[in-house]
């Protein structure tokens, strides 16, 4: 692609691109944690959808650069997303790359209306659809070819366009900014960038947490995105119950809150995680679903620890809790009658 639309580079050019490319760099660095979140939490429901922002940063380097420094800012971009996307070593080395030959000819769809003679209000404001098309018919052709039509016709539904759109207003503030002569002020995408991330994030785990009513999270699948997200968040809780009756998925995920994901830790019983959640409500969320089992007659124990109180990562809330369950269990155990000799 870039021997077909070769063109001079200017000192402003590079500029640009350094700028771009060490945007996608740092908002990469600074969300990794919590992308891993959201692949993790993808396998287990709809493995073959992933969603990125690489958007971002293809769509203004599209409207602003020379076509092969649009190449080189999506594979930098590209290449530092990476460690998001191989969640557990086991990411598909080839879908990372067919998404990013995507972002390659979206962009230099977009690029060829500069060869036209048109004003520069008109070339931004036809590039948008120009961008999104291409970019909707190549993943659709693909999904295609590889007999996907249900995964195919999923493009269809506009929320499938919810993060792109979004996407492509952080990118035409780039683009804005840059005309104005506010280099420097591109950098405010960053913030915006990784909160739209986060958004992304907490709309998962609220997905899952309504299709945890009737299936949990696996054991290898909920215990990546625990570590994930108490390593990333400033705040957060897990919760451990010492029961495998199905009757407790369904107990527990009544009370739970908007942002938990329910995990089955196979002989363990079931893990909560718990987003942004400090140890008083923690404690207090623990209370209530020891007194809905009780209502539902089950025999379980349950264990709350909450970042920073009990630990700063999963090992050491995990610990606690397990700690918590033992002493409940003795506790419990002393509490009982004993049995008269016969």
């Amino acid at each position: 692609m870039p021997a077909l639309f070769w063109s001079p580079i200017t000192r402003l050019d590079i500029e640009v691109s350094t700028a771009l490319a060490s945007l996608s760099i740092a908002y990469s660095a600074f969300t990794c944690s919590a992308e891993r979140v959201r692949r993790t939490l993808h396998q287990g429901v709809e493995a073959a959808r992933y969603r990125n922002l690489l958007t971002v940063w293809g769509f203004a380097a599209a409207v602003l650069l020379p076509l092969q420094l649009v190449c080189a800012v999506a594979v930098v971009s590209a290449v530092a997303e990476w460690p998001a996307r191989n969640v557990a070593g086991r990411a598909r080395l080839y879908r990372h790359v067919y998404s990013s030959a995507v972002v390659v000819l979206a962009a230099a769809a977009t690029h060829a209306l500069g060869n036209f003679t048109l004003s520069r209000e008109l070339t931004v404001a036809s590039a948008i659809p120009v961008y999104m098309g291409v970019d909707g018919l190549a993943v659709a052709a693909a999904m295609m070819a590889a007999g996907e039509r249900s995964a195919a016709r999923a493009l269809l539904q506009p929320s499938a366009y919810r993060v792109e759109s979004c996407s492509m207003i952080i990118s035409m503030g780039i683009v804005l900014l840059t005309y104005a002569h506010l280099g420097m002020l591109i950098w405010l995408s960053l913030p915006a960038a990784i909160g739209l991330q986060r958004i992304t994030t907490r709309t998962r785990l609220r997905e899952v947490a309504d299709a945890a009513q009737t299936r949990p999270m696996t054991e290898e699948a909920w215990l990546i995105a625990a570590n994930e997200v108490v390593a990333a968040l400033p705040v957060a809780a897990i919760m451990r119950i010492d029961t495998k009756e199905p009757a407790a998925v369904g107990a527990v995920a009544q009370i739970q809150a908007g942002c938990d994901a329910i995990g089955s830790l196979g002989d363990n019983g079931l893990g909560i995680l718990l987003l942004d959640c400090p140890a008083l409500s923690a404690d207090a969320l623990a209370n209530r679903i020891r007194m809905a089992l009780r209502h539902h007659n089950l025999e379980a124990s349950v264990a709350a620890a909450a970042k920073p109180r009990d630990g700063y990562c999963l090992d050491d809330l995990l610990a606690v809790c397990e700690a918590e369950l033992i002493a409940r269990d003795a506790a419990s155990r002393s509490a009982k009658p004993s049995q008269p000799e016969a």
